[in-house]
C-alpha cells in the first residue's frame, strides 16, 4: 500500500475502496440514473406547468412538477436498473469504476433517448430537418456528458474527495427548486396583440350537450329549465333549430368554424379538426378578445383541436392532479390504463359535473382585467348518457345497463325510471346555466354582452325503439333549443323565429354581434337577422347520422320533407310537416322526393366516404367507448 505525508490510503486494488460493494453495482446505478430522471422531470415539469392551457394555481403547478419529477425518475430507475445489470455483467475485467461509467452511461442515454426521440420523430414528421438534427445533436451530447462525467465523480468518491450521495443529493434538490420555480412562475399567455374597440361586448356561449329541446320549459319540455327560459323570455327563441350530426366533437366544430362536417372532416367523435381551419376562437382572439374555453367531456379534449384560439382550455377533469396527463409518463401512463384497464372504472378522465366546469370558468374570468372584453364558452355534460339519478332519489343504474349493451332487454320499469333521472339531469344542468349567468352578472359581465345557448344534439328516449342514446337521424336527435340573449338587441324580448337555423350559424351570430369580421368559406349565417324580422336561407340541410351498424345519410328541407338513406339501402321519406312523429315512411309513395333524395345523399357521400374509412385513434376510441360512443360495427 503507497503512503505518504498529506496524501490519501490508496490499496493496490482500488476496488477496495469502492462507495458501494460490486454486487450493489446494478442498484447504484439504477438510483443513480434515477436522480438524472427526476432532475428531467423536474425541468419537463416546469415547462409543463407555465405553458399548461388550463388554470392552474400555484400549489397546482408546483405538484404538477413534483409528480412528473417522480414519475420520471420511476422509469429512469427502471432504465437505470437495466444499465446496471448490464455493466455487472460484461466485461468484469475492467476496472470498477470504468464498469460503472459504462452502466450509468447507458442508464443516462436511455433517459435521455426517452424524453428527446419523440420530440426528434414529431420534427422528422413535420419535415422540420433542420431542428431534428439540432435536437439530435443535443441528445448526444446530453448522452456523452453524462458518460464522460460518471466515471471521473465515481473515482472521487473512491478516494474520498465526494460523499456517497453522489448525484442523488443535488438531485434532490434540484427538483424541489424546480418545483418552487414552477409555483412562482407565470402561466403563459399569448395575449391578443390588439385591443378590441371602447364597448365592446363580452360573448357567452354555453353548449348543452345531449339536451332534447322538448324537455326545456320554453318550448313545452317536461324538465324544470327556469334559466334557460328566463333566457329565451328576455332574448329570442329559434323553434326549428337543428344539427346536421348528432355527435358531440363534429356538432362543436360547425359551431366553431361555421362549415358543415363534410367540409371540416371531423365527422364522428375522436377526429381532429385540421388546423388550416379558422374558428371562432382565432378571429375573435384576433380582434382583441380574452378567450377561454371550459369543456366538461373528452369527447371535447384538445386532442379534437377544438382548442384553436384559446388563451385557455380547461379539458382537464383529475381532481387530484390537474395537468397530470400533458408530462410524457403520465400521458403514457394513461395509455397504459387504456390499454390494459377499463377507462370506465376511471370516470374522472372521462367527465366531470357542471358545478366544477362553471366554478373553473368563473375563476377565469376573475383573473381578466375589467375592461377585457372575453369570449367565454362552457360546455355542460350531464344531461349525456349515463343518466345518474340527481336529486331523484334512488334510480336504475344506467352505468351498469350500457355495460351490458348491446342487447340489453329495457322493462318498462327502466324505461320510466330512466327518462325520469334524464329529466332530472336536464334540471340539474338548468342550474348551472343559472349559476354561470349569475356569476358573470355579479362580475359586470352581462352588462355589455351577448349570450348564446344551445345544445348539440338532442336524444331518443324510446322513439322508433332507439333506447336512450342520439343514434339515428329522426327529430329527436336532429331538433335542439337555441336561445339568443343580448344587452342591445333589435328585437322584442321572447320573440320566438320559426327560421331554419342550425349549428352552423353560432360562430357569424356571435361575431356579427361582436362587430368583428365574420368568418368567410361558411355557410354561417347570423341568428340576429330572422330575430330582427330579416330573410334567411332555405337552402336544405344536410345530415348524417349512425345506428349501431351502419353510417346514415339524409336531407332535409325547410319545407318539412326528409329523406334518410343507410348504407344498407335501406331508405326513409316523411312529411314532417303532417307527420312530425315520423311515423309513416312515403318512401313508396313519393319518387320524386326519393330521387331528389337521393342526389343529395351521392353528393354528401362522395365527400365523406373517405373521411369514415380512415380509423381514429384507438386511445381515444376506448375513453369514447367508456362514455357510451360505439361506431358501426361494419367501419
Amino acid at each position: 500500500m503507497n503512503e505518504g505525508p498529506g496524501q490519501f490510503d490508496i490499496p493496490d486494488d482500488p476496488g477496495e475502496l469502492a462507495p458501494v460493494p460490486e454486487r450493489r453495482m446494478p442498484w447504484r446505478i439504477a438510483t443513480q440514473v434515477a436522480a438524472a430522471g427526476a432532475l428531467f422531470g423536474g425541468v419537463e415539469g416546469v415547462v409543463v406547468a407555465v405553458r399548461s392551457p388550463l388554470m392552474l394555481t400555484a400549489s397546482e403547478r408546483a405538484e404538477l412538477s413534483l409528480a412528473a419529477a417522480m414519475a420520471d425518475a420511476g422509469v429512469a430507475l427502471v432504465a437505470g436498473l437495466v444499465a446496471g445489470v448490464y455493466a455487472g455483467r460484461t466485461q468484469r475485467a475492467d476496472p470498477l469504476w470504468r464498469r460503472y461509467q459504462r452502466g450509468f452511461g447507458v442508464g443516462w442515454s436511455l433517459v435521455t433517448a426517452f424524453f428527446l426521440a419523440p420530440m426528434i420523430a414529431e420534427l422528422v414528421r413535420r419535415g422540420d430537418g433542420r431542428n431534428a438534427a439540432g435536437l439530435a445533436a443535443v441528445s448526444l451530447s446530453v448522452a456523452a456528458f453524462g458518460f464522460l462525467t460518471s466515471g471521473f465523480f465515481y473515482r472521487r468518491e473512491m478516494i474520498g474527495l465526494m460523499p456517497r450521495l453522489g448525484f442523488r443529493l443535488p438531485a434532490g434538490v434540484g427538483v424541489v427548486v424546480l418545483a418552487l420555480v414552477s409555483a412562482a412562475a407565470p402561466q403563459y399567455r399569448v395575449a391578443p396583440v390588439l385591443r378590441a374597440g371602447t364597448g365592446a361586448p363580452n360573448l357567452v356561449l354555453i353548449t348543452l350537450d345531449t339536451l332534447r329541446r322538448d324537455h326545456v320549459g320554453i318550448y313545452g319540455g317536461q324538465a324544470a329549465t327556469p334559466n334557460l327560459d328566463r333566457l329565451g323570455l328576455e332574448g329570442g327563441i329559434f323553434e326549428a333549430a337543428i344539427t346536421p350530426l348528432p355527435e358531440t366533437a363534429p356538432s362543436h366544430a360547425s359551431m366553431l368554424t361555421g362549415r358543415h362536417p363534410s367540409e371540416h372532416k371531423v365527422v364522428q367523435n375522436g377526429r381532429r379538426l385540421a388546423s388550416a381551419e379558422v374558428t371562432l376562437a382565432e378571429q375573435v382572439g384576433l380582434a382583441g378578445w380574452r378567450t377561454g374555453a371550459f369543456v366538461s367531456s373528452f369527447a371535447l379534449d384538445s386532442s379534437t383541436g377544438l382548442d384553436q384560439g384559446f388563451e385557455v382550455y380547461d379539458d382537464d377533469f383529475f381532481p387530484a392532479l390537474r395537468g397530470v396527463g400533458e408530462f410524457r409518463t403520465g400521458w403514457l401512463a394513461l395509455r397504459l390504463l387504456l390499454r390494459f384497464g377499463d377507462p370506465a372504472d376511471w370516470p374522472s378522465l372521462l367527465e366531470r359535473r357542471g358545478d366544477a366546469t362553471v366554478a373553473r370558468a368563473l375563476a377565469w374570468v376573475d383573473t381578466l382585467p375589467a375592461e377585457a372584453p372575453l369570449f367565454l364558452w362552457v360546455h355542460l355534460f350531464d344531461p349525456h348518457s349515463p343518466y345518474a339519478p340527481h336529486n331523484s332519489g334512488v334510480g336504475v343504474d344506467h352505468a351498469a345497463i350500457l355495460a351490458d349493451e348491446p342487447g340489453h332487454a329495457y322493462s318498462e320499469a327502466e324505461r320510466v325510471a330512466l327518462r325520469r333521472q334524464y329529466a332530472a339531469e336536464v334540471a340539474y344542468t338548468d342550474t348551472q346555466v343559472g349559476a354561470l349567468l349569475d356569476g358573470l352578472r355579479s362580475r359586470g359581465r352581462l352588462e355589455e354582452a351577448a349570450v348564446l345557448a344551445l345544445a348539440d344534439h338532442g336524444e331518443s328516449l324510446g322513439e322508433h325503439g332507439i333506447e336512450f342514446n342520439h343514434h339515428g337521424l329522426y327529430e329527436p336527435v336532429l331538433q335542439i333549443p337555441v336561445v339568443f340573449w343580448a344587452s342591445q338587441q333589435a328585437w322584442e324580448p321572447g320573440t320566438r323565429s320559426l327560421a331554419p337555423v342550425t349549428v352552423l350559424d353560432v360562430a357569424n351570430t356571435l361575431l356579427d354581434y361582436a362587430g368583428v369580421p365574420k368568418l368567410t368559406n361558411t355557410d354561417s349565417l347570423s341568428m340576429q337577422v330572422p330575430l330582427a324580422g330579416g330573410i334567411t336561407s332555405t337552402s336544405p340541410a344536410l345530415l348524417m347520422g349512425r345506428t349501431d351498424t351502419e353510417w346514415l345519410y339524409g336531407v332535409r328541407s325547410t319545407a318539412g320533407a326528409k329523406y334518410v338513406a343507410g348504407e344498407s339501402r335501406s331508405e326513409e321519406v316523411y312529411d314532417l310537416a303532417t307527420d312530425p312523429g315520423e311515423l309513416h315512411n312515403l318512401a313508396a309513395d313519393q319518387p320524386a322526393a326519393l330521387e331528389s333524395g337521393r342526389r343529395s345523399v351521392q353528393m354528401l357521400r362522395s365527400h365523406i366516404d373517405r373521411e369514415l374509412a380512415e380509423p381514429g385513434e384507438s386511445g381515444a376510441a376506448l375513453m369514447l367507448q367508456a362514455l357510451g360512443y360505439t361506431e358501426p360495427a361494419d367501419k
